[in-house]
């Protein structure tokens, strides 16, 4: 290579470099005419800036300076002074106020589009969003952009930005039983990890020097809401406390219940309708309120919610350090919740083996002959399958199926049994030990009336049997049996259950 050539590109990578560090910021107005404080460290620099004289005296009286005595680089958002004092007067943690102002990284506004999570010196996450030509930060107007001082720069707020709640801490405040959910999901596991083995039990398990952890299971399940992330958001669309107690109460009428809210059972809303709630309140991302507006969405989970939008506050929108919050204008328990029953498909008692092959699940307690259980498809059933028990031909010995339907609450109810009419039996009913009436079910075939008076007519074999269930005046687990009779009309013998419901009765 000549030396023209040489100097041609010399001159090439010298424009280059001059255009990349010229782009670097380009809201810096002021670098080129401060350009000789860029020698500077950038804590002698704030110090001599009257504008931040409130800033300054706290850190050193927290004695937080120190910070900038360790060699590191850091970028600072420092707010007016009258700003910062109102902010401090109120803080219940001044310290965390002034770390909350203090990014241990350096941060360029020039490489963000749109926005970016920055961790500050309290573990949170502050939000730098870039509008085009007007930056924020926590949606506090950014008014000046410092120059690169030696170990690092800042950026002039119009105001004082304080640490943000996250998801966790801003649900505690408003409301006080979603927190008691959220809590109630702590769960302990041994670590294995962690656990060393010792040695071996008198059946050959492995015995550890056990280590066990904490795991929250509705972060798992749901959003880790209590940390803090860079990238993760989740949007929380909450009910206050009072809003909540006012919509037991009015379930409690429906239902009947005297005593109001108070006497709705706790475990039911915890285990029940809490999951439910969940559900269609928590989003994935940072949701503003033109998307809420979409009516349908997907939830944290990937179920398919409707969105009321009409009755999220738009105006209750509120930043969190990992996502976003909006409160209800107001806020009831959908019926269905507690009116539609229980429901337990037969097909859900079992698990398969394999092709062609199934077995009881753990909790399904058989007597008798044993039986293996089948389960069949069949496009007229109300899951696509159902649970077969078949006998042989003329079977007249014993057999009885038991399963459990957890937290029932206390009401009458309409128990309703599904089935094809083969294969048959005559069976009797039990709930919670208390008969409840005796079916052969090979009746199915047939016009059956309803204990309501109305009649339940058979479609491609299957037809429904109900009985009224009067004994669940407590709140609680229920047991449902079916115990064998005998073949009944026809020899081809067996237990069919399609589905069985326990339906509230008002």
């Amino acid at each position: 290579m000549n030396q023209k050539q040489n100097l041609y590109m010399f001159i090439t990578i010298l424009v280059l470099l001059t255009g990349v560090y010229s782009c670097t910021d380009p809201w810096d107005e002021h670098y080129q005419s401060e350009d000789e404080r860029v020698n500077m460290k950038l804590w002698d620099a704030i110090r001599q800036e009257p504008r931040f004289s409130t800033f300054v005296e706290n850190t050193e009286n927290l004695s937080l300076d120190t910070i900038f005595d360790q060699g590191m680089i850091h970028t600072l958002f420092l707010p007016t002074n009258e700003a910062l004092s109102e902010m401090l007067d109120t803080a219940q943690s001044p310290e965390n106020v002034i770390l909350y102002h203090i990014s241990p990284t350096l941060f360029l506004s020039g490489i963000v589009e749109n926005s970016r999570r920055l961790q500050t010196l309290t573990g949170k996450y502050l939000l730098f969003e870039n509008g085009g030509n007007d930056i924020s930060v926590d949606g506090i107007p950014v008014q000046y952009t410092s120059p690169l001082y030696l170990d690092g720069k800042y950026y002039e707020l119009t105001g004082a930005v304080s640490p943000r709640p996250n998801l966790y801490e801003y649900t505690a405040q408003y409301s006080e039983f979603l927190k008691k959910y959220i809590d109630s999901r702590d769960s302990v596991y041994m670590d294995l990890e962690l656990s060393t083995p010792t040695g071996f039990d008198p059946d050959g398990n492995t015995v550890y020097d056990t280590v066990f952890g904490n795991v929250n299971l509705f972060e798992q399940q749901y959003f880790p809401v209590s940390e803090e992330f860079r990238d993760m958001n989740a949007t929380f669309i909450l009910f206050t406390q009072e809003q909540y107690s006012a919509a037991l109460d009015d379930m409690a009428s429906v239902m009947g219940i005297s005593g109001g809210g108070s006497e709705v059972p706790e475990k039911w809303q915890l285990e029940e309708l809490m999951p439910q709630l969940v559900k269609s309140a928590l989003f994935p991302g940072m949701l503003e309120y033109s998307e809420l507006m979409a009516g349908r969405l997907a939830s944290i989970t990937g179920d398919s919610v409707d969105v009321d939008y009409v009755n999220i506050d738009p105006a209750s929108q509120f930043l969190c350090s990992n996502g976003l919050t909006y409160l209800f204008h107001d806020f009831s328990i959908d019926s269905s919740l507690y009116l539609d029953g229980v429901n337990v498909e037969g097909e859900s008692l079992i698990d398969t083996l394999g092709a062609g092959s199934w077995t009881w699940k753990d909790e399904i307690v058989t007597t008798g002959t044993f039986v293996s259980p089948i389960g069949v498809n069949s496009i007229h059933a109300s899951n696509g399958s159902i649970l077969n028990a078949p006998f042989t031909r003329g079977y007249t010995g014993e057999f009885s199926l038991q399963f459990t339907l957890k937290n029932v609450l206390p009401m009458r109810y309409r128990f309703v049994w599904s089935s094809n009419f083969r294969p048959s039996g005559l069976f009797a009913i039990y709930v919670n030990e208390v008969k409840i009436g005796e079916f052969d079910s090979f009746r199915f075939r047939t016009t059956i009336q309803s204990v309501t008076g109305e009649y339940f007519r058979p479609n491609e074999g299957f037809n429904k049997k109900d009985f009224w269930v009067e004994n669940l005046t407590e709140f609680g687990d229920v047991t449902i049996r079916f115990e064998y009779l005998g073949p009944g009309a026809e020899q081809n013998n067996g237990l069919n259950i399609d589905y069985v419901k326990l339906i509230p009765v008002i």
